[in-house]
C-alpha cells in the first residue's frame, strides 16, 4: 500500500460522514448573521442602500509559535519571516519557557534587547511586533517543569517560592498585554524518575492544583492547561488519561479556562499506518473533541505538526492534503477556539542537543513539519492553509438594504468587517464586528 492509501485512507472511508459534519459544524459555530440599518444624523432610517461587507479578521485563532522572531542568520530571512506570518496567523504563541527566559536567577529576558537564546525571542520583541501587526498572543508556559532553570532550589517548598515569584512577576509586567496563558504543560509527558530532566515538585500530588491556585489570584484573563498525552492514543471516552486528570482537577476545585489538546506528527514513515489511525480519522477525531467538549471549556488544538518527512513533491502534497482535512474538521467543532500550527519553517525546529538549526537528521526536523521550506518559500500545505483562511473562510460582497425596513441581513464569518458604501455623493467606510447575534440590528450613523 502506498504512502497516500494508508494516511489518507480513513478519509476516503468516511468522506460522507466528514463533509456533512464540517459544513454543518461551520454553519452553525463559525458564522452568524449580521443585521444593519442606515440613519441619519437624527436617527431617520435611510432605504435603498447598497454596500460592500469585507471581513477584515477573524474571531477564532489562526495561530502559530513565533519563536523564529529575527531568529534567522541573515536579515533578508528575518524580513521574509516578519512579512509571511501576519498572511496566515492572528495568533501567536511567545515562549515563555522559564530556563530560557530567566537562565539567570534574577535576571530575566524580558526586554527586548536581552541577550539572544536561538528559539527564545524576549517577550517584549514579540509583543511590539504582535501589537504592530493585530495579533493576539498566548503566552507559552508559565510553568513547564521540564525546562526548568538550573538555578532552582532542590527542595519542594523552595520550588514552590520560586514559582509564585515567578508568575507574580509575569502577571505584573504583562497583565494588560496578554490574555491567554498556559499555565502548566505537559503533565503526562515526561518521567517523574528522571531528575535530570524534572525537579522533585514534579512528583507531587498537587504539582498542578498549586500553580492554577496561584493562576487563579492573578490577572490572567484565560487560564490554559496544555497537554499532548493521554488524548488521541488509545482513546476510551472519558477513560482518557488527560480526561480523568480534567476531571479530577474539576474536583479539586481548580479553575481552568481552556483546554489544550497538541497533535504532533512525531512519528516515523513506518508507523504512520498507526498514527492515521488515532488522529487522522474523522470518526474518532470528532470522538476525542465531543469528549473533551463536555467540559464546556474552549478547547485549542495547541500544538500541530503535519509531517512531509522532508520528501519528494507527492509527501509535499500529502501533507498539504492533510492540512487541509484536519483543519476543516477542527475549525467546524462546536468548542473549538484556535488551531495553533508549531512550527512555520522547515530545519529550524527544537532539536535538543540533538543539532540545530537546518540539521534535518535532528530532533523535530527530520519529520519536516514544517510549512515553508528551510529558505522560507511556501510549500504546498502553506498554500493550502492560505486558501482554507483567507479564501475558503472569508466573507466579502455587496449586499442592500430592504426596501421597506432598511434592514440588511447577510451571514458571515465571525469577526471584524469594513463597509463601504456611498450615499449623497460621500464616500464612507464605517467598522463592523459580527458577532452571530441574531437578535441585535447594527445602526451604522450617516452623517
Amino acid at each position: 500500500m502506498s504512502r497516500r492509501e494508508t494516511v489518507l485512507k480513513y478519509f476516503e472511508e468516511q468522506k460522507d460522514f466528514m463533509e456533512e459534519r464540517v459544513k454543518t459544524g461551520i454553519e452553525l459555530y463559525r458564522k452568524g448573521y449580521a443585521k444593519i440599518q442606515f440613519v441619519d444624523k437624527d436617527g431617520n432610517i435611510i432605504h435603498d442602500v447598497s454596500f460592500k461587507a469585507t471581513q477584515k479578521s477573524h474571531d477564532f485563532n489562526f495561530g502559530c509559535n513565533i519563536f523564529l522572531l529575527d531568529e534567522f542568520e541573515t536579515e533578508e530571512k528575518n524580513k521574509i519571516y516578519r512579512e509571511i506570518f501576519p498572511k496566515l496567523f492572528n495568533y501567536a504563541i511567545a515562549p515563555f519557557y522559564w530556563d530560557a527566559l530567566e537562565p539567570v536567577k534574577g535576571k530575566p529576558r524580558y526586554a527586548k534587547d536581552s541577550e539572544k537564546i536561538y528559539r527564545r525571542p524576549a517577550p517584549d520583541l514579540v509583543l511590539e511586533y504582535c501589537e504592530q501587526n493585530n495579533i493576539r498572543v498566548k503566552g507559552h508556559c508559565l510553568v513547564y517543569d521540564a525546562f526548568a532553570p538550573d538555578w532552582l532550589p532542590n527542595d519542594v517548598p523552595g520550588i514552590k517560592t520560586e514559582i509564585k515569584h515567578h508568575m507574580e512577576e509575569i502577571a505584573d509586567r504583562y497583565k494588560n498585554r496578554i490574555a491567554d496563558w498556559d499555565i502548566i504543560n505537559e503533565m503526562l509527558c515526561w518521567s517523574c524518575y528522571d531528575l535530570n530532566r524534572t525537579t522533585k515538585f514534579f512528583r507531587e500530588d498537587d504539582y498542578i492544583s498549586y500553580c492554577f491556585h496561584i493562576a487563579e489570584h492573578l490577572p490572567f484573563q484565560r487560564k490554559f492547561i496544555n497537554e499532548a498525552r493521554g488524548i488521541w492514543e488509545n482513546f476510551h471516552f472519558t477513560r482518557a488519561p488527560f480526561y480523568m486528570l480534567l476531571k479530577n482537577l474539576e474536583y479539586e476545585n481548580v479553575k481552568f479556562d481552556a483546554i489544550g489538546i497538541q497533535c504532533h506528527q512525531f512519528v516515523d514513515r513506518e508507523k504512520e499506518g498507526d498514527y492515521a489511525l488515532e488522529r487522522y480519522n474523522p470518526i474518532r477525531v470528532y470522538d476525542v473533541l465531543d469528549t473533551f467538549g463536555r467540559f464546556n471549556k474552549p478547547l485549542q488544538i495547541s500544538e500541530v505538526t503535519i509531517a512531509s518527512y522532508n520528501g519528494d513533491s507527492e509527501d509535499m502534497d500529502i501533507q498539504a492534503e492533510l492540512v487541509t482535512n484536519m483543519y476543516k474538521i477542527w475549525f467546524s467543532h462546536k468548542n473549538m477556539d484556535g488551531i495553533v500550527y508549531w512550527n512555520l519553517v522547515d530545519g529550524y525546529t527544537w532539536a535538543g542537543k540533538q543539532g540545530g538549526a537546518l540539521d534535518m537528521n535532528a530532533g523535530e526536523n527530520r519529520f519536516g513539519g514544517g510549512l515553508l521550506y528551510s529558505d522560507l518559500s511556501p510549500k504546498p500545505a502553506f498554500k493550502a492553509l492560505d486558501k482554507l483562511i483567507n479564501t475558503e473562510w472569508h466573507t466579502e460582497g455587496i449586499f442592500h438594504t430592504n426596501t421597506d425596513t432598511g434592514i440588511a441581513q447577510f451571514k458571515g464569518f465571525k469577526g471584524n468587517y469594513e463597509i463601504e458604501l456611498q450615499y449623497n455623493g460621500k464616500n464612507y467606510k464605517k467598522q463592523l464586528y459580527l458577532d452571530g447575534r441574531y437578535d441585535v440590528t447594527n445602526k451604522i450613523v450617516l452623517e
